[in-house]
């Protein structure tokens, strides 16, 4: 119900139903207008020829009597009134003379009687002071109605004293009067009324049939040529409003609405275009801000790292040099106690388990020596030794350092080199520990054997300035947690004899004194995989410093 309400009050407030009811309007005006006018101008018309008409009828009766008046044929002249006034539509006809005594008359009951010189048949006459002696015709004639019921025509025709009347001998009229009486004819006008109004309704349903069909036209005309139009132009803006820029409007038309709907149709495909542009501009400020946002967690995660180190490195710098020279000591005391025990002890159970302790101290103590060792390795910030070398060689030379390792563990060496050009700038025996340093830990998570691929290639994005080395082994793979903290020095999964953890941020540290990056992929049970991208070019005497932003990215992984 509510629908069908706001459906109709929509029709009314609608333009085309506004210009359909000013139509309307104007049309049934200008038929009334007409019809009114027209109706007055046909009864003016009708009236103006029955009063010729009665003028003609009372010049001829007053000629027909005037032959038995001048005769004084009284009887004849009473039979002629009677004749006539029984004619369909006169009411009476009467003769009086210039006192108002009336002589003749066609109803009987009237005659000897006296006419009021006031009434409406005799003002025009005796309205002045003076009786008129000459007549118009409008004024001869006189329409009233009659006791209320219909209308009449009264027609008074003065009867003049003309020579033969003066000059008769049975006449005794003065040849100085002018009037001698006044011939009076009263026509019934209810034909006439009834034909008008016939003729009056005839019209008026003619008008309204009409103005009926003018307004079907109307009303059709508005419907096609502006409501229909204007609503596909209301439900295209409505469409388009709601998002569907693909809306056309099919408004095939030579004139404005036609102008409008293609102006319409343009502006949609111009949106459209512009929605298309927004739409791919916004995905690709998307994905630029993703990359962003991951290259900033990269950037925060290096530098991080680099913080790490630096804290670290200075204080394993101190610790080493702190403990170098006690352990250098405890080692050489204890070789030269064993020295000494060898030759003054004899032979016996006692010496050899005293020979077993003292070459523990020594072991134990030259092992923190390497500890010591690698500490002092991954604190020194010696000067790096860049030339021009070709990769491939620097690659062969790594591998070659790690075949026997290769060969006890039972592990496939793969080559993968994809490098035409593979010169580049790097300080060789650095480069040559990092890759040796990645193999080694490669070995130790293939302890069942297994293959070991080592590749070059040229980055797609960086294909004339940077180089990929990569290493890949079969091995157990790396957990999430442990991927976020391999690169921690003194971090290790290893056990306490085989390492402290400096192998992998000794590597970080080369790589990024390189300029490079680093990249770990490793799924737990389905290998590791190395990614070291290197510029071709890199500067001699650059350092690389914790507040540089590419030394912030030296360091990304993946899960």
């Amino acid at each position: 119900m509510a629908s069908k309400l706001s459906n109709i009050s929509t029709i009314f407030s609608s333009l085309s139903f506004k210009l359909f009811i000013i139509l309307f309007c104007t049309i049934i005006l200008a038929f009334t207008v007409y019809g009114f006018f027209s109706a007055r101008n046909q009864s003016q018309v009708l009236e103006s020829q029955v009063k010729m008409s009665a003028t003609r009828a009372s010049d001829i009766i007053k000629r027909s009597l005037f032959t038995n008046m001048l005769l004084n044929e009284r009887e004849r002249t009473h039979e002629n009134i009677n004749y006539i006034g029984q004619e369909p539509g006169v009411e009476v006809v009467r003769i009086y003379n210039k006192r108002g005594e009336i002589k003749f008359s066609s109803q009987e009951d009237e005659i000897g009687t006296t006419v009021d010189m006031q009434a409406e048949a005799c003002y025009a006459c005796h309205a002045e002071d003076q009786p008129l002696q000459k007549l118009t015709m409008q004024e001869k004639a006189r329409i009233y109605r009659k006791n209320q019921a219909y209308r009449v025509l009264g027609l008074i025709n003065p009867i003049e004293n003309e020579p033969e009347c003066s000059n008769a001998v049975c006449h005794a009229h003065d040849p100085d009067q002018t009037i001698l009486g006044v011939l009076d004819v009263q026509m019934s006008m209810r034909t006439l009324d009834q034909s008008v109004t016939t003729a009056r309704n005839k019209a008026v349903s003619l008008a309204v049939f009409i103005g009926g069909i003018s307004i079907l036209l109307i009303a059709g005309v508005i419907y096609f040529s502006i409501y229909r139009p204007t609503r596909e132009l209301q439900e295209g803006t409505r469409m388009v409003a709601e998002g569907n820029l693909d809306y056309r409007i099919d408004l095939d038309r030579s004139d404005e609405l036609g102008k409008l709907a293609r102006s319409f149709n343009h502006m949609s495909e111009n949106l459209k275009e512009a929605d298309d542009e927004l739409r791919a501009w916004s995905k690709t400020l998307e994905k630029r801000v993703q990359e962003k946002t991951e290259e900033l967690e990269d950037m925060h995660r290096g530098m991080v790292q680099v913080e790490k180190m630096a804290s670290l490195g200075r204080l394993s710098a101190t610790v080493a040099h702190e403990l170098n020279n006690p352990l250098s000591g405890i080692v050489t005391y204890a070789r030269v106690v064993m020295r000494k025990l060898g030759r003054l002890l004899p032979e016996n159970d006692e010496k050899q388990a005293v020979m077993e302790e003292l070459d523990l101290i020594r072991s134990e103590s030259q092992r923190c020596g390497n500890i010591v060792k690698d500490l002092l390795i991954f604190a020194r910030e010696s000067s790096a030794d860049f030339q021009q070398t070709q990769l491939h060689q620097v690659i062969e030379r790594a591998v070659k350092l790690m075949n026997h390792h290769l060969e006890l563990g039972d592990i496939r060496l793969e080559r993968e080199f994809h490098l035409d050009d593979d010169l580049v700038v790097c300080d060789q025996d650095k480069l040559v520990q990092a890759l040796v340093a990645i193999m080694m830990n490669a070995v130790e998570a293939m302890p069942e054997g297994g293959k070991l691929a080592v590749g070059t290639r040229s980055l797609p994005e960086k294909e004339d300035t940077h180089v990929q080395i990569k290493i890949a082994d079969t091995g157990v793979g790396m957990s999430d947690d442990v991927l976020d903290k391999i690169f921690d020095p003194f971090y290790s999964t290893k056990n306490a004899t085989k390492g402290v953890g400096l192998g992998l941020a000794v590597v970080y540290g080369i790589v990024q004194r390189h300029h490079g990056q680093i990249h770990v992929d490793s799924r737990v049970g389905k290998g590791t995989t190395f990614s070291i991208d290197l510029p071709r070019e890199v500067q001699a005497d650059e350092d690389r410093r914790t507040d540089n932003p590419e030394f912030s990215r030296g360091f990304t992984h993946e899960r």
